[in-house]
């Protein structure tokens, strides 16, 4: 009886990256990745491939013998140049056990001869790309789990606190109003007023301070009803456009035409939105890029899959490293001096009520994608 045969591989949305510096292997493979679903990105020399490197890769073919390095000396750029899950295949028309040893120990995927068979090198890559996906599903998993455990950790603990820390706050804050009005009276002396407001600026750090930590310990109440995503940036633009004009920056809309519409609390999407713009209006300023283009952060609004709306956040600043980026969701974690570290994850939080996701995605600069269930018209 014969076999079946074998069932079809596919590659959607693989990211692969060829690296050969022979043209005519090079489309042949292209063709072949491309039938079955997978974005391709080349280059013909390592210089060049780590280059392409930094964009993202899944799984990278890459040849042993290239013109300006060898294939086992590009392996471990590549996987530093990338998000580090990722995998590499050696390919090699002139075998040696040397070279085979040597891919082994350097943590390569696999070691193909040339000529291939097609659907043998399909398999290969489906296997490598299946890897690539359990290892950042794994990491995703477990980020969740740090973020929720310490959601459960500190949530009663922060809303108490926050609770017996208010009142104080606010007995203190109105004594200082009636010290304050006091002394005007009494004539205004600069040298007893600048402490007052020096005070009372902290006493408001701190207020909001506690409300940011209620905030976090206690999911808020969602408001939803049907509105415009695309009206809801727009005015978050205007909102903005002033404080980024003051350091350089320019705002730019991408938005369609048409109104997009999404179910939810606008309020609370609104706070989201303008917590990640402030944010990349701060990693701007200062921030001087080698082309001496100016700060820019880009929003834009647009339908996704099945019924999905994707909201992004762009901004062509210093970026965010990989192991910054893995955390920055996380609460109480921030690389600012004064930051709470409650930002980021009370974003992440409202996001995930509204049954939407949040991540930042590796490309040049920060891009924040949002995606949200969208709303019929």
């Amino acid at each position: 009886m014969t076999p079946p045969p074998p069932p079809s591989i596919r590659l959607d949305d693989a990211q692969i990256l060829i690296v050969d510096d022979h043209p005519d292997l090079i489309d042949n493979l292209t063709e072949i990745l491309e039938e079955e679903g997978a974005r391709v990105s080349r280059a013909m020399s390592a210089s060049e491939a780590i280059e392409v490197a930094r964009q993202g890769f899944d799984v990278a073919l890459v040849d042993i013998r290239l013109p300006d390095a060898t294939g086992l000396a590009l392996l471990p750029q590549l996987k530093q140049a990338s998000d580090g899950l990722t995998e590499v295949l050696l390919i090699t028309g002139n075998a040696s056990l040397d070279d085979a040893i040597a891919a082994v120990g350097q943590d390569a995927y696999a070691y193909v001869l040339k000529p291939f068979d097609p659907a043998d090198l399909l398999a290969t890559v489906g296997r490598a790309v299946e890897k690539v996906r359990l290892q950042r599903e794994t990491r995703d998993l477990e980020r969740r789990a740090r973020i929720a455990e310490k959601l459960a950790a500190v949530g009663t603990l922060s809303a108490g606190l926050a609770h017996e820390i208010r009142n104080p706050l606010n007995a203190a804050s109105l004594q200082l109003q009636l010290l304050e009005r006091r002394l005007k009276r009494a004539g205004e002396n600069p040298q007893l007023l600048e402490p007052v407001a020096m005070v009372q600026a902290e006493i408001a750090r701190l207020s909001h301070l506690v409300e940011d930590f209620l905030r976090f310990a206690r999911p808020a109440d969602l408001h939803r009803r049907r509105f415009d995503l695309v009206g809801l940036v727009s005015h978050v633009i205007e909102l903005q456009s002033l404080e980024a004009s003051k350091h350089a920056i320019t705002l730019r809309a991408e938005l369609p035409s048409e109104p997009v519409y999404v179910d939810g609390d606008r309020d609370k999407l609104q706070q989201v939105v303008l917590n990640l713009v402030r944010n990349a209006i701060e990693a701007l300023q200062g921030h001087e890029r080698s082309d001496a283009s100016p700060g820019t952060i880009a929003l834009a609004v647009e339908r996704a899959d099945e019924g999905m709306v994707r909201l992004t956040i762009r901004d062509n600043g210093p970026g965010i490293p990989e192991d910054i980026r893995t955390r920055v969701f996380e609460p109480f974690f921030s690389t600012k001096p004064m930051g709470t570290g409650l930002g980021m994850a009370i974003c992440h939080s409202l996001v995930q009520q509204h049954g939407g996701n949040i991540e930042l995605v590796v490309d040049a600069g920060t891009l924040v994608e949002i995606s949200l269930p969208g709303s019929p018209k």
